[in-house]
């Protein structure tokens, strides 16, 4: 049974982690149809949700690992999430070289709402009598 869950967990940070991120990282990437800005706010606060889960299960589930890989006595395990640190570094590398390349940041963005621009109903004349239609 200990086996088990500690290979549970490994591959939970093996696939888990990165489906999560590749998740993210196409989200924020895409054009959604957002009519509205809280639909926009909505899809921005799930991508972000997604991506900061993925970070922190990247460094948390292979030190949960080792912890319990110790605890149990399983030298394999323990070999495995030991070995996983590498592959926590370049999950964290990989994200960092994909933040830097975008366009705005990773975590934090709203992306726009199709929203029309509100109707103007009523002229506010400018200094010198520019400004409205017909003077």
């Amino acid at each position: 049974m200990k086996r088990l869950g500690l290979g549970g967990l490994f591959f939970a940070w093996l696939y888990g982690v990165p489906f999560l991120l590749l998740v993210g990282l196409i989200r924020r990437v895409s054009d959604p149809y957002t009519p509205t800005y809280a639909q926009a706010e909505a899809f921005g606060a799930t991508t972000d949700a997604l991506l900061t889960t993925g970070l922190l299960l990247n460094a948390a589930l292979p030190v949960v690992g080792l912890l319990l890989a110790g605890l149990a006595g399983e030298e394999l395990w323990r070999r495995h999430f030991a070995g996983a640190f590498v592959g926590v570094a370049l999950i964290y590398v990989a994200v960092a070289l994909m933040g830097s390349m975008a366009a705005t940041t990773l975590i934090g963005h709203v992306p726009a709402d199709q929203e029309p621009a509100p109707r103007i109903t009523q002229c506010i004349p400018i200094s010198g009598g520019r400004g409205c239609p017909g003077g």
